[in-house]
């Protein structure tokens, strides 16, 4: 990838004066990659590398692009389908590089939002587990209505490529005509002395040895109690050496991992209740 390519996000709400103004705005800022949330009518011809109901992979140059929406209408067990569904999807893709951008309508603190909501923490925990990098910075709201404001826009991206990316920003006093804000960023060409295949994997293997915690789900009594717990199985700071001292504070804090909060991996099936009332009946 020469140069930096220029990333531009908008939602059309299916509204055809707002994606002229769109496409104006490609034009306008030299837009390499632009992804618009409910469009209006056919889009250009892409090369898809995969679709489903809510999201598009699409490829330019060494970048996958996944542009996602999910309706603020549905209830939280449809989001967790949705994310369900698109989890293999990203998981598939992300050996390569990776960017998942679009309007999901979860609000969660880490964002900007005032308040985290059940949608936004399953969309953190979803990003943990794979592996994507949060690109969104500040609190500048990217939907306003007159009934209020939220940040429910959302960039994520391989880390690889959210290493590169320069400038992520809300643009405000720009006219989009949607009650969405168009979102921008810049990625910068791949660094100087750029690792090795072979050191790149050897270093996923790495950090596939450290256990990753859902820390949302953290339950602050359990984690204090396995914390006394912890402590009375450590013997007095003079009786252990420093090497055999951390591992013995590590193995404490692992412990205390795995009593307060879930460990983020593959995410179990969900369970769904009439799955459980078909079975007894």
């Amino acid at each position: 990838m020469a140069g930096r390519l220029r990333f531009l996000k908008a939602n059309g709400n299916h509204c055809a004066g707002a994606q002229d103004l769109f496409l104006q705005s490609m034009v306008k800022w030299a837009v390499d990659v632009a992804v618009m949330s409910e469009p209006l009518g056919a889009v250009p011809p892409l090369a898809v590398r995969a679709r489903g109901h809510g999201y598009v992979a699409a490829v330019r140059g060494e970048i996958t692009i996944v542009g996602v929406c999910f309706s603020p209408n549905r209830d939280l067990p449809a989001f967790e389908r949705f994310l369900d569904s698109l989890e293999p999807v990203v998981g598939q893709l992300a050996p390569l590089q990776v960017v998942v951008m679009g309007d999901l309508n979860a609000k969660s603190t880490a964002w900007g939002n005032p308040h985290t909501k059940p949608k936004g923490r399953e969309l953190e925990e979803w990003a943990l587990t794979a592996e994507l990098s949060l690109l969104n910075t500040g609190t500048v709201q990217t939907c306003v209505r007159r009934s209020g404001g939220s940040v429910v826009d959302v960039s994520f991206a391989t880390p690889t490529i959210a290493r590169r990316v320069e400038g992520w920003r809300v643009e405000v006093g720009v006219e989009t005509l949607s009650d969405h804000r168009y979102i921008r960023f810049e990625v910068s060409a791949t660094p100087a002395g750029r690792r090795s295949p072979a050191s790149s994997s050897s270093s996923s293997r790495e950090r596939s040895r450290f256990p990753r915690w859902a820390l949302s789900r953290l339950n602050r009594e359990l984690a204090e109690e396995a914390a006394v717990v912890g402590r009375w199985s450590l013997p007095g700071s003079a009786e252990l050496g420093v090497d055999e001292g951390a591992s013995r504070f590590g193995d404490v804090l692992h412990n205390v991992c795995r009593a307060a909060m879930p460990p983020i991996g593959r995410r179990p099936p969900r369970v769904r209740m009439e799955t459980v009332w078909k079975a007894i009946k």
